[in-house]
């Protein structure tokens, strides 16, 4: 497990300490417990911005076949473009 180091002033220091004396418990399991609340929560915020996007491209998609918009191409000619764009990126394309 790692360990996070940070400053906060005296005052804040102190009165944090007393809250966490009220309820029960020390400082570094309070804080462990709000990071672990902090990742929960971005969690959740990367898990529903996905789904949000995937599901906004799923309706662009839906939309461009219902408007008869959409372009399809053969298998061979997919390959041919993956090809091209492999070797594009690759860095070993002559331009």
């Amino acid at each position: 497990m790692d360990t996070i180091h940070f400053r906060i002033d005296e005052e804040t220091k102190r009165l944090a300490m007393l809250a966490a004396k009220r309820q029960q418990t020390d400082l570094t399991k309070l804080m462990r417990q709000k990071a672990e609340e902090l990742a929960e929560e971005e969690r959740d915020y990367q898990k529903n911005t996905y789904a949000f996007w995937l599901e906004s491209e799923i309706d662009k998609a839906i939309a461009r076949s219902e408007n008869r918009q959409n372009t399809f191409i053969s298998h061979d000619e997919s390959a041919q473009r993956i090809a091209a764009l492999r070797l594009k990126l690759s860095g070993d394309s002559v331009e």
